[in-house]
């Protein structure tokens, strides 16, 4: 891991503390937000320990006209020599090489139906740092007991909206301080190695188990029976009827 991060991103940052963040440059996935939260995050470590020795990987393009020009942001909060662009396609072991040299993934979507990025992570022993919306709910937090892969964000804001194809969804929104304060727990928890091991171990475990393919599979199998099942046992099937103006 050393070495490929001496290898990617340079000697003098061999120390640093890295995160990820694998995305579109898009609106909905919140990118300027995602720097402003970790300029938060550099602030704290300059504050309560004297330095700045932490970088974040943002695989995605910063010039996507879908979403703002990452590269103005950066240079607005002073932040430009701390992120670290991958603007390139890369094939999957490339992309498990970066999972596997970053001690968080992020991901602050504000509507996130599954969250693949997040889950290759966790695939890598990586632990996450998600919002509490759609897919990443069930990802971050341990459903069987509660216990978070990483950290698990509240949402402090919702916002009903739509269009003429999508009448309404919600939209959640987490606190870009609450994002900050997330990274440098898990920062924090680098400091003593056995704790970190413990979190990585059951990061991958929950991964594995609970998303294996065989597993996804067979739930959507069992699921597809039960259904057919429901449906032709239930005496009080719902009638529809089309009608066509």
């Amino acid at each position: 891991i050393q070495a490929h991060k001496s290898a990617i991103l340079g000697p003098d940052r061999a120390d640093h503390f890295f995160g990820i963040w694998v995305n579109r440059n898009a609106k909905r996935k919140r990118p300027n937000d995602v720097l402003l939260s970790f300029s938060k995050f550099l602030n704290m470590l300059e504050k309560r320990h004297g330095h700045k020795k932490a970088t974040l990987i943002m695989h995605t393009e910063p010039g996507d006209n879908e979403g703002p020009n990452l590269f103005a942001t950066c240079e607005n909060l002073g932040i430009t020599d701390n992120v670290f662009f991958s603007r390139d396609r890369l094939d999957f072991a490339k992309m498990n090489v970066l999972y596997n040299i970053c001690d968080y993934c992020l991901n602050i979507s504000f509507a996130e139906g599954f969250g693949l990025t997040t889950l290759e992570a966790m695939m890598a022993s990586v632990p996450i740092i998600a919002a509490k919306t759609g897919g990443l709910t069930r990802q971050v937090v341990n459903h069987k007991n509660g216990t978070e892969n990483g950290v698990a964000l509240p949402i402090k804001l919702q916002t009903l909206v739509g269009s003429q194809t999508v009448p309404y969804i919600y939209e959640d929104y987490v606190d870009n301080t609450d994002v900050a304060k997330a990274m440098y727990k898990l920062y924090k928890l680098g400091k003593n190695e056995n704790k970190r091991t413990q979190l990585k171990k059951k990061v991958h475990k929950y991964a594995t188990t609970e998303f294996s393919y065989q597993k996804t599979i067979d739930l959507w199998h069992e699921t597809m029976l039960k259904t057919m099942k429901d449906f032709k046992s239930s005496k009080n099937k719902k009638q529809w009827i089309l009608t066509e103006i």
